[in-house]
């Protein structure tokens, strides 16, 4: 996931991530003005949130009621160390949930992905760069020397991973990685996303990370030659009313005679196939982004 950081005033900064805005400060005794958590204060907030939701989530699905749950998360520093630290995760269970659930509950807040990244110790790259946005690759893969052929292919997938982000970054989209699968052994899934609009997606499976990876491009691509991408989204009064909604040399019909199909729209192959009992009528397609049935 791509987060940006604004600078704000004196030490205040601003973290964009999706549609959502987080705020972040010092306290007053480091020369902020404590309008805000600081950045460890989130880390901090981040892994007893974590738990909190993998509770919430046994529970839920177990019918269990979380009003008197109770959770805290202490953080105990070693006084020669200060990066050496214990997270301390306790809860407070009502007497009638049985001890099966009780253990449940437990093992789920073992499950916290913020406690396994920090367990499994990240790797930090720490980088300039010219431009943030130019890199079309960064957010995917590290960068192989190897090369995997399929038979049948033009390309090696890592020639092709990198064709197909060029393109996406070419048109001013930068993909993520949003999440990975291996649940089974030689089956890879996963989720990619434009980092500034996470509605834009696909999924790509594969036997390999790499195969996985170029099959949710190349869907991408796909998606977007057809304008899958909010096909069912309203884009306002002032597009609906725009000379065009989509392309300038789009053009729009009218329905026929009794609600009748337009004649321009389909040939008699494509009507074979989109309307072949001949129940479609032209008041079923109109155009859902501008929603100006008048078109």
């Amino acid at each position: 996931m791509e987060i940006k950081v604004n600078f704000l005033d004196n030490l205040r900064l601003e973290a964009k991530f999706d549609d959502f805005t987080v705020i972040a400060d010092q306290p007053i005794r480091y020369k902020g003005d404590g309008s805000a958590p600081g950045p460890f204060d989130y880390f901090l907030a981040s892994s007893a949130l974590c738990a909190a939701y993998f509770v919430k989530l046994y529970c839920q699905t177990r019918g269990i009621p979380t009003e008197n749950i109770r959770l805290s998360q202490n953080n105990i520093v070693d006084p020669e160390n200060r990066y050496a630290q214990i997270f301390k995760i306790q809860v407070e269970l009502p007497a009638d949930i049985s001890e099966k659930d009780r253990l449940g509950i437990l093992r789920s807040i073992d499950r916290c992905t913020v406690k396994k990244v920090v367990q499994q110790g990240p790797e930090f790259i720490i980088e300039e760069v010219d431009n943030l946005d130019a890199d079309a690759q960064a957010l995917l893969m590290p960068v192989s020397d190897t090369t995997t052929y399929i038979a049948g292919k033009d390309l090696p997938l890592e020639q092709t991973i990198a064709n197909m982000s060029g393109i996406l970054a070419d048109l001013g989209m930068k993909i993520e990685i949003a999440s990975w699968r291996n649940i089974v052994p030689n089956v890879w899934s996963l989720h990619i996303r434009d980092a500034q609009s996470p509605m834009c997606f696909t999924n790509g499976k594969g036997s390999t990370k790499e195969s996985a990876l170029a099959s949710a491009l190349g869907e991408f691509i796909e998606r977007l030659n057809c304008n899958f991408f909010y096909n069912d989204q309203f884009w306002g009064e002032d597009i609906a009313a725009a000379e065009f909604v989509h392309y300038p040399n789009e053009r729009w019909f009218k329905p026929g005679p009794k609600d009748a199909l337009p004649a321009e729209i389909l040939d008699e192959h494509c009507l074979a196939i989109y309307n072949p009992d001949g129940e479609l009528r032209g008041s079923h397609l109109y155009d859902t982004n501008s929603g100006n049935t008048l078109r």
